[in-house]
């Protein structure tokens, strides 16, 4: 079910940004078209839109954004940059020459002005694609925020927040040492973004071996996603076990805990910017995830979190004993799940 998920929310992106591509292009013909080539102009614009947008999505999603494709995922930045204006132009290009033949034009290469008309192609898909990595390296809602100015001004929000920690890093850091273990850390990042991308969940911070992910309240908890992205990891993580097992002798395994509140939500730093988002709510989240562990649950989630979600969610959950943390003057109400 989240492959499907993945694949239908896929192609709902790739149809609307071409539905936008041959609008604009739609637009761009209408502007250079001149009296009596009006239809040609409109029709040759929308349709070289549609074409390049289509095409340029559908190499974004199914190969250089794909967290499956491993290979794609850990070329360097300067390849994955490389490949996408490559790609990229040649879409535009062919957008170009497809349309010039469906209605009936000179094709792009045979004008004076071809070479042009390519270099700002190459120059347009670099750029692109440049765009595609700073969004990735920074987060989409993030780089958002970043370039919108949202959170310039802290803002107070209410946020589900999940902690995925994995169990028995520490030893396995030793026993493999650093690199490889780094190299394990990467994988199971990979892993982990598919789950996290079906339930529309936005990744906060890696820290260490713990990966930090939260959604805004009504859509983490609609459909249960944020408890759909908690189970889903470790259902992924179980079906990759082999692979784990055959490169680093072990089977990687989550601690997940999940909670809701309110939080202090803006940017921090000046040469380095990144979202922060501080209060109890983190702290709170924080000591669930160590109550896991003391509990004995791989996924513990916090009674303020369980009375928001959908009651079916709920039917599958079980309590826990109550859990005095650190620092809380009132023992943590906790559930977990019954599978």
């Amino acid at each position: 079910m989240p492959a499907a998920n993945r694949l239908s929310r896929n192609l709902r992106k790739i149809l609307l940004i071409t539905a936008l591509s041959g609008l604009a292009g739609l637009m761009i013909g209408v502007v250079r078209a001149g009296e009596n080539n009006f239809a040609i102009e409109a029709a040759y614009g929308a349709l070289t839109g549609t074409i390049i947008g289509c095409g340029c999505t559908c190499f974004e999603f199914i190969g250089f954004s794909n967290s499956r494709l491993r290979a794609a995922r850990r070329l360097p930045p300067v390849a994955l940059l490389i490949g996408r204006t490559l790609a990229y132009s040649l879409v535009i290009l062919f957008g170009l020459g497809i349309s010039s033949v469906l209605v009936g034009d000179v094709l792009p290469w045979q004008e004076p002005e071809f070479s042009e008309v390519f270099l700002i192609s190459a120059t347009v898909a670099f750029f692109m694609s440049g765009a595609v990595e700073v969004t990735r390296l920074l987060g989409s809602e993030a780089t958002l925020s970043l370039v919108s100015g949202r959170y310039n001004t802290p803002r107070l929000e209410t946020r589900v927040v999940l902690f995925a920690d994995l169990v028995g890093s520490t030893a396995l850091a030793e026993k493999i040492g650093e690199l490889e273990f780094h190299v394990f850390l990467q994988d199971v990042a990979l892993d982990l973004a598919g789950p996290i991308e079906d339930t529309r969940g936005a990744v906060h911070r890696y820290v260490g071996d713990a990966v930090i992910v939260t959604w805004p309240l009504e859509s983490g908890v609609k459909q249960a996603d944020c408890l759909s992205c908690a189970l889903e990891m470790h259902r992924t993580l179980a079906t990759h076990a082999s692979r784990y097992r055959k490169r680093f002798g072990t089977e990687p395994s989550l601690r997940v805990a999940l909670h809701c509140g309110q939080v202090a939500a803006g940017e921090i730093g000046d040469w380095k910017k990144e979202i922060a988002l501080l209060g109890d709510t983190m702290n709170t989240t924080a000591r669930i995830e160590r109550a896991a562990n003391s509990l004995g649950s791989d996924t513990v989630l916090s009674d303020a979190l369980v009375k928001h979600l959908p009651e079916q969610a709920r039917t599958s959950l079980r309590r826990l004993p109550d859990y005095k943390a650190h620092g809380k003057q009132e023992p943590l109400r906790l559930w977990t799940t019954k599978i």
